[in-house]
């Protein structure tokens, strides 16, 4: 049996694309004969009857056969299902015809939904599609993307919608030299006149809703909409009108469009439409690449212009795109990119290498500059005109330095670059040379080729799979057969290298006394050297004949090592030296593809030419290995990890896997490799060595373990911030999620960590929302789904609430947002019930068809607006919504089969039907809680109670560990939930669990093990949370623990929207955060204890700002803790204070001590919800001249009265001031303003600031936001 790596075994199973042994000649007489590559059949089930490729599904869920077909049985994909067909040997992309019937199933209507897809084998692009066939709304869009992103598209609008019951025939096909045309019902109803460069590596085929890629394959969100197929067809080439009519018949296809005469496909994709490439003008050529030492987007690492897979592209792929066709209906949002991404592709040259020639394969057009950094690479090397694909260009030596590539298009991609060094020269003579020649008679049918035989049958049409083996002298071979060439060969050839002759195919004669091999070669490839003979073939180019030579990456074939664009003369000889990145090489073989602009180079034209593996030493050769592996792991999990599919039927993770598997072999120690693998692996195997900092000697465990848990959640919030935010204000994974990301910054800045930076960090960030027109009429631009939704904009703007208390324009921003899901999302249904009407929406359009009437889970984080006003001036519309939503649900509350009380999944709002069995199965069933959570905190029904014993019946009490506030004492459940959580953390289970076991017993070793957790964690996840480059969205730095013990509750985490935290700190200097440990237990609002140690070496000062605590005077009795039980030693001080929420209270905590401070509220005070509210904030204060425009919020609960807004200097010595005319509250959500001018004094400015305060000096809701400074 043939030796394989487990490495080898992967690549087999998920990258070998099965392609089956097509016949490889094509009838002469009949060459315009359509060939059928793949036929699904219902009448035969779901595996193809026809398939050139895999015919077994790849995937499938929640499709069935039924009897109702056109003709006979039919495929009936459900909703939420998905089927899916490898697509490599089954449909090609430079042409081809897709056809099927189809039916709606139930009616259709303005709504777009996906009816086809076809994804790329790689890619930039979130969704990877290739091929889409939609219902557009009022009839079909279809569309193909070409290798530079734009999509070749049409569109067509029937006159009358098709019934739910009716078979239609649709057909798409696709020409790189024709174009594209639509079919419905076999007559041609639109085209797109085009020619491209649709060349590209497939994935899968089939019906998904929303992404089939290779890593995700999914119909979810709002993308949930099946109908039914039959006879899914896909032909090699473009089918004419005849064949298709005949399809449509039911008949067969026999015709197809007569393809383009000339060669200008083949020769643009090279970049051969120009002049030809440098001419190998010597007898010998070194050709050396030179990897980049870093690649960047602004501040984003960028490795995917140059990790040799050519489906990959820079920049980052928009949804929102100004490339054509790609904006349509489906409006995701802007993923993984800047706004301004795509602009400058800034290369650093690594430091001792030349680098003269540059290859760039892709659309874009500009200029390639030097420099000694990015800002200063201004000297113009070379210019990439428009309309070219494929460039090479010969540049004065450079060494060290950036290359900075300037886009004049933003979008346009590179696909590749490369950077050689090139001279003349023949290869080293290396510690081992293994010989190679090429015998195009000898059939490549060794046992080890098999995987790359597969993989170029499904990748490349029969007229570009002309495959030839080199062979050592004296290996046997069997000859072949005129039919396993093709009959009309495109001219490029695939020179295929066993690595072993032990893999010879069976019925040959034995070999013995003989080997040659590269398997356990313990020394590295350096590169190849490749004999090129004399071409007997006409000149193309003025006397030259243009040549592309690739070698793939033997672990991963899809990948170029090194691919290199050179001319030679007929007739003669040349010697080229590829002077490769370094390689321990696998038992896996070897593929070259060499492809030319001669139509008469075949097969027979490489007939003899030596290839010569140069070896070098090792402990050399480990070092570009081991860079390299690692790079391609980070590149591809920064990206796999924002669905983090560990299925090898995946190619991305397969990929992964193999990159990550060979690193491991050559440095099975390598620190960061083995980091990713835990963490990839879900941590099954284990965690990687760890060294857990010393405690210095006197201090409490739990204080040092805390304040280092808190400095890695700062340092990691630095690093986004100093080395991915940008001046625009985003960080370069899309603003929705930035978004995500900057939920984290809040609950650190409530911490005491540099919370005037973060603000800053998280205000650019809302700024950047809006000037990136992601608002309109107060929801999201694009139509999104539920949870998508949330994260354009209205997360960071309720996280900026937080930072801002009081800041008018984040209140009034928060108001649009209530009032339009009031008046146009959040409505009661025709059984009287308040239900999200939903799950499809924009400021601008709603979709309002059945499909996208259920409410869902992940609906709920859109309230958090609702919430946040609601607890701010107790607003009547968010506490109605909130409200009425948690009475919504419980209508449709039941029982299980057991008899318990149950809440469903989904809602749906026209008729109150559910489905997706309990809420407490769901995705999002957690973020649930807070609607009940709020309920019940403003009405005190116990009714909305019930939610939360569900959840607590079905995952015990730590299921409701996303309310933030500390609900096990607040519900009074320490007798029955304190023993289960202790008995949890007593058997390990830190987080949650461990805090919980410290409010029960005041053992401070669960806080102690809970922060040398959290330390770990974030230790051993540090480098890929930050220099990992992950998406924006997957990056954490844990703090909601730290909040819990810090703050006395959860401020904020994404998606955790009803503010928990019963204080917030503020220190006198920078870093002193970190220098004091502290712990609140708030068993109610009345009533808290804050214990703190501080390990540094002065007393440090802080102002306590009260949050969720009630109003009123307030007794803190202090004292030290000698002995550790959490208790004043002593007699206490006491004082009394006003505290409440955003009231502020000094603290000092003295050095080298365990310090206690218990609050108990005394007497009452009005509840400050309820209050009226006067307040100025940015964008307030305008210089008119000599006079200041002052613009003055109301609010309140209540209407204002009669104001006074004051101008102060510096030292608070009033200059100026004027009445502010009384206003009502906006309850209507709508902004209630008023405009009053003062004086401006002569000369300096600096310094002045203006107060708004109630005439009567009456309370208010805060007096944050009652001071703004004057702009300069």
């Amino acid at each position: 049996m043939p030796h394989r790596t487990t490495v080898f075994r992967c690549l087999l199973l998920a990258v070998a694309l099965a392609a089956g042994p097509a016949t490889a000649a094509a009838d002469a007489a009949n060459l315009l004969a359509p060939t059928l590559l793949f036929h699904v059949d219902a009448n035969h089930g779901l595996q193809a009857a026809t398939a050139q490729g895999e015919a077994v599904p790849n995937f499938r869920d929640k499709v069935a056969v039924v009897d109702d077909g056109v003709r006979g049985k039919a495929i009936q994909w459900e909703d939420d299902g998905v089927l899916a067909w490898d697509a490599p040997g089954n449909i090609l992309a430079q042409r081809g015809t897709l056809a099927f019937d189809w039916r709606s199933r139930y009616a259709v209507g303005e709504a777009p939904f996906v009816i086809f897809r076809v994804g790329y084998a790689d890619h930039s692009s979130w969704d990877m599609a290739w091929l889409r066939i939609d219902w557009n709304g009022r009839g079909f869009d279809a569309f193909v993307t070409d290798a530079n992103l734009a999509r070749t598209r049409v569109s067509f609008r029937m006159d009358t919608p098709p019934g739910p019951d009716q078979w239609l025939h649709l057909a798409f096909a696709w020409d790189e030299d024709q174009g594209v045309r639509l079919f419905v019902d076999g007559r041609e109803v639109a085209r797109a006149q085009a020619t491209g460069d649709y060349d590209a590596a497939l994935d899968q085929l089939g019906l998904a809703g929303r992404v089939m890629a290779p890593y995700q394959v999914q119909s979810r969100y709002n993308f949930l909409r099946g109908s039914d197929f039959q006879h899914i067809r896909v032909y090699d080439r473009m089918l004419d009108a005849a064949a298709v009519q005949a399809l449509a018949a039911g008949k067969v296809a026999a015709s197809a469009v007569a393809p383009a005469s000339d060669q200008r496909a083949w020769r643009h994709r090279f970049g051969w439409d120009g002049a030809a490439p440098p001419a190998l003008a010597a007898g010998g050529t070194r050709i050396r690449k030179i990897e980049f030492a870093d690649t960047r987007d602004m501040k984003a690492w960028m490795w995917k212009a140059t990790d040799g897979i050519a489906e990959t592209t820079w920049p980052g792929v928009y949804n929102r795109s100004r490339l054509p066709g790609r904006n349509d209906y489906f409006q995701l949002p802007d993923w993984n990119t800047y706004v301004e991404s795509g602009q400058y592709l800034d290369l650093t040259l690594p430091v001792g290498e030349t680098v003269n020639r540059v290859e760039i394969r892709g659309a874009a057009f500009g200029t390639l500059g030097h420099g000694p950094d990015a800002e200063h690479a201004t000297d113009v090397l070379a210019t990439r005109p428009r309309g070219v694909v494929r460039s090479v260009q010969d540049i004065p030596a450079q060494q060290g330095g950036v290359l900075r590539f300037s886009n004049v298009e933003q979008e346009t991609p590179i696909q590749e670059v490369w950077a050689y060094n090139v001279s003349e020269g023949a290869e080293p003579e290396g510690t081992v040379t293994q010989a190679y020649v090429i015998d195009s008679q000898a059939l490549p049918d060794y046992t080890n080729l098999e995987v790359l035989r597969r993989y170029i049958d499904g990748r490349f049409p029969v007229s570009e799979r002309s495959t030839v083996m080199a062979l050592p002298k004296g290996a046997g071979s069997r000859r072949r057969s005129a039919d396993s060439l093709p009959a009309q060969p495109r001219p490029i050839v695939h020179v295929l290298i066993p690595s072993g002759v032990g893999d010879a195919p069976a019925n040959q004669p034995l070999i013995r006394s003989w080997a040659y091999s590269w398997e356990n070669m313990h020394d590295g490839l350096d590169g190849v050297a490749i004999d090129l003979p004399a071409l007997d073939l006409p000149a193309t180019h003025d006397g030259l004949i243009p040549l592309n030579i690739r070698i793939k990456d033997p672990i991963w074939p899809a990948r170029d090592m090194i691919d290199v664009s050179v001319s030679v003369p007929p007739g003669q000889q040349r010697t080229l030296w590829l002077d490769l990145r370094d390689r321990i090489l696998t038992p896996d073989s070897l593929w070259l593809s060499i492809a030319s602009a001669a139509p008469g180079f075949d097969a027979g034209a490489l007939d003899g030419a030596q290839i010569r593996l140069v070896f070098k030493p090792r402990a050399e050769a480990l070092k570009e290995h081991v860079a390299d592996r690692f790079n391609q792991v980070r590149d591809n999990w920064g990206f796999l990890v924002e669905e983090h599919t560990t299925s090898k039927r995946q190619r991305l993770y397969a990929r992964v896997y193999a990159d990550l598997s060979d690193l491991l072999r050559v440095d099975p120690d390598h620190e960061l490799g083995r980091l990713y693998w835990n963490y990839i692996s879900y941590n099954s195997q284990g965690r990687p060595p760890y060294t857990a900092p010393e405690v210095p000697r006197g201090v409490p465990a739990w204080a040092f373990n805390q304040v280092q848990d808190l400095a890695q959640v700062r340092r990691f919030v630095d690093w986004w911030i100093d080395e991915r935010q940008v001046a625009y204000g985003d960080f370069g994974g899309g603003i929705s999620d930035d978004s995500d990301l900057t939920q984290q910054w809040p609950g650190l800045a409530l911490m005491g960590v540099q919370p005037e930076r973060l603000n800053a960090s998280l205000t650019a960030l809302s700024d950047a929302v809006y000037r990136n027109g992601m608002f309109s009429n107060g929801l999201s631009t694009i139509e999104t789904d539920e949870l998508h939704s949330y994260e354009e904009g209205i997360n960071t703007n309720s996280a900026m609430l937080y930072l801002n208390w009081g800041d008018p324009l984040t209140l009034e921003r928060l108001m649009e947002t209530v009032k339009a899901f009031d008046e146009r999302i959040i409505l009661r249904n025709p059984q009287g019930h308040l239900l999200f009407s939903s799950n499809w929406f924009g400021g601008n359009k709603i979709y309002r068809e059945p499909n996208w009437q259920w409410q869902k889970p992940y609906s709920f984080p859109v309230l958090h607006p609702a919430f946040l006003l609601g607890q701010y001036n107790a607003d009547p519309t968010g506490r109605r919504l909130v409200i009425g939503l948690a009475d919504g649900y419980l209508a449709h509350a039941g029982k299980d089969d057991q008899g318990r009380f149950t809440l469903p999944n989904e809602i749906n709002w026209a008729t109150g039907a559910t489905r997706g069995g309990e809420l407490n199965n769901g995705s999002g069933g957690g973020d649930t809680m807070h609607t009940f959570w709020a309920a019940w905190r403003w009405t005190g029904d116990a009714k909305y109670l019930q939610a939360l014993d569900y959840r607590v019946a079905r995952g015990g009490p730590g299921a409701l560990a996303n309310l933030g506030e500390n609900y096990v004492d607040v519900l009074a459940r320490q007798q029955d939930w304190y023993p289960k959580l202790t008995a949890e953390a007593d058997a390990g289970r830190t987080g949650f669990a461990s805090l919980m076991a410290w409010q029960a017993s005041g053992d401070m070793k669960y806080i102690d093990a809970l922060h040398a957790e959290g330390l770990q964690s974030k230790v051993q996840r540090a480098y890929m949370n930050t220099d990992g480059h992950w998406w924006s969205d997957r990056v954490e730095a844990p703090s909601e623990f730290l909040q819990r013990a810090r703050l006395g509750g959860i401020a904020l985490k994404r998606n955790q929207s009803w503010p928990g935290h019963t204080v917030s700190w503020r220190f006198d200097r920078d870093g002193a955060a970190e220098q004091v440990a502290l712990l609140v237990h708030a068993p109610s609002r009345e009533r808290f204890t804050v214990t703190s140690y501080n390990l540094g070496a002065r007393t440090i000062a802080a102002d306590m700002t009260g949050w969720n605590v009630a109003s009123g005077t307030w007794r803190i009795r202090s004292g030290v803790d000698t002995n550790g039980d959490g208790r004043i030693d002593g007699t206490p001080v006491e004082r009394s204070v006003k505290l409440e929420t955003s009231a502020s209270v000094p603290m000092q905590f003295r050095p080298g001590r365990t310090e206690v401070f218990e609050f108990e509220r005394v007497s009452a005070g009005t509840a400050v919800e309820t209050r009226a509210d006067l307040g100025v904030g940015r964008g307030d204060l305008h210089v008119d001249g000599r006079q200041l425009q002052v613009t003055v919020h109301s609010l309140g609960h209540v209407g204002s009265g009669v104001g006074v807004a004051v101008l102060e200097d510096a030292r608070g010595r009033e200059i100026a001031r004027t009445e502010v005319p009384a206003m009502a509250a906006p309850t209507d959500l709508q902004p209630k303003t008023v405009r009053v001018l003062l004086p401006l004094p002569a000369g300096d400015r600096s310094g002045l600031r203006v107060r708004v305060a109630l005439a009567d000096g009456g309370e208010e809701v805060t007096r944050l936001n009652n001071v703004a400074a004057v702009p300069q």
